[in-house]
């Protein structure tokens, strides 16, 4: 049964195909469903006269060319009509261009009477030498002399952010899947009836013709509500995006911060260690010296050798960076005041001790000094 289905549909659409993607020197050369919040509102057709592999081809194509709007929604309001395409324009189109074209803008806003409905067929047809003309179900609802307004509206498809890059994609280039043959059926099926042609032709009555780009030095037109609403929307959603990208870079700058404090105290951490190590090093060469130095004056006390006194005697010795002696002291007594006082005694008589070395810090430095005193078998 759906193969049947799929042919007689392959059957339809082979017959409509030669009648309908061939219009007045142009050829059917995308289709794509226009869809916002899971809603389809129209089914869209691009008529060019040659291919277009890239949108600049589309825009700077010389020849009539037309952007055609099947509608399949039930129904779509004139104020969320207007809302769509003034969204996609302002985000498609820089600040001069939709400067030079508001009096288009506003007019095109202005141009529904009511709602559009399922089956309503939305023309905007680009004529050579002529300008922009868009009807609706046949009857002329704008017409303006401007050329470039064509590529406004056209850039709202394939623009920098068009509805979506799969629009964007098959509106450029026919769908040749059984989705595509599926969606060209539908939309050539798609038309208004009798009755809907006869309501639209009313709409005709405000018709705004010849509405050329203002020049540079006209008044800034008034610009319209739902345009104002559309603006206020846009700066919004810019001052969100800027304020996002702020806190954004803000945080990237704080991690950055803290990885570098980081790297500095562990930087900072690891000369500090090694100065303290090299500091240690010094500290034990340049006592060693102190002691091999005060051992030249050592005098073993002569009745110390008569009573066979003997052992070890700790000082305390402090000295300046200039190698002074300031003070020195016994911390830990060998026992004898005799060999203690020979000690202390070397100590005296070898100041002053040379220079503290660089690497060694302070003003006065504190070296602990043992002498052994032992008498030989």
């Amino acid at each position: 049964m759906n193969r049947f289905i799929a042919a007689t549909l392959l059957a339809v659409v082979t017959q409509i195909s030669l009648a309908q993607t061939q219009l007045d020197g142009m050829t059917l050369r995308g289709l794509a469903v226009y869809q916002q919040l899971r809603t389809d509102y129209y089914i869209a057709g691009l008529y060019l006269p040659s291919p277009a592999v890239e949108p600049n081809d589309a825009f700077y194509m010389p020849g009539r060319k037309r952007m055609d709007l099947r509608v399949v929604a039930e129904s779509w309001s004139d104020r969320r009509f207007t809302q769509q395409w003034n969204q996609l324009i302002l985000i498609n189109n820089s600040p001069d261009v939709q400067k030079a074209q508001s009096d288009n803008i506003i007019a095109f806003g202005k141009m529904l009477k009511d709602d559009l409905k399922a089956g309503d067929h939305l023309t905007i047809d680009y004529l050579p030498e002529q300008g922009t003309e868009i009807k609706l179900n046949g009857t002329t609802l704008l017409k303006t002399d401007d050329p470039e307004f064509f590529n406004l509206l056209l850039s709202c498809w394939i623009g920098a952010r068009p509805p979506s890059s799969a629009f964007k994609n098959d509106i450029l280039q026919m769908p040749q899947d059984e989705s595509g043959t599926a969606l060209l059926a539908s939309f050539e099926i798609a038309a208004p009836s009798q009755a809907r042609i006869a309501e639209t032709k009313s709409w005709a009555a405000d018709v705004s013709t010849t509405r050329q780009a203002k020049p540079v030095e006209a008044p800034a037109p008034q610009v319209s509500e739902k345009q104002a609403e559309a603006e206020k929307l846009a700066a919004e959603q810019a001052r969100r995006e800027a304020e996002a990208e702020k806190a954004r870079q803000a945080k990237l700058e704080q991690e950055r911060l803290r990885k570098e404090a980081i790297t500095k105290a562990l930087a900072a951490a690891e000369a500090k260690a090694k100065a303290a190590a090299r500091s240690k090093e010094l500290i034990n060469e340049y006592s060693s010296n102190m002691v091999r130095a005060s051992y030249q004056h050592v005098r073993y006390p002569k009745r110390a050798l008569k009573l066979n006194q003997q052992g070890t005697v700790l000082l305390e010795v402090v000295i300046d960076r200039d190698g002074n002696l300031v003070s020195s002291k016994v911390i830990q007594s060998s026992g004898y005041g005799a060999l203690d006082a020979a000690a202390v005694t070397a100590v005296e008589k070898t100041a002053p001790f040379p220079a503290i070395p660089e690497g060694i810090a302070g003003g006065q430095i504190e070296f602990t000094l043992p002498f052994t005193f032992q008498i030989s078998s």
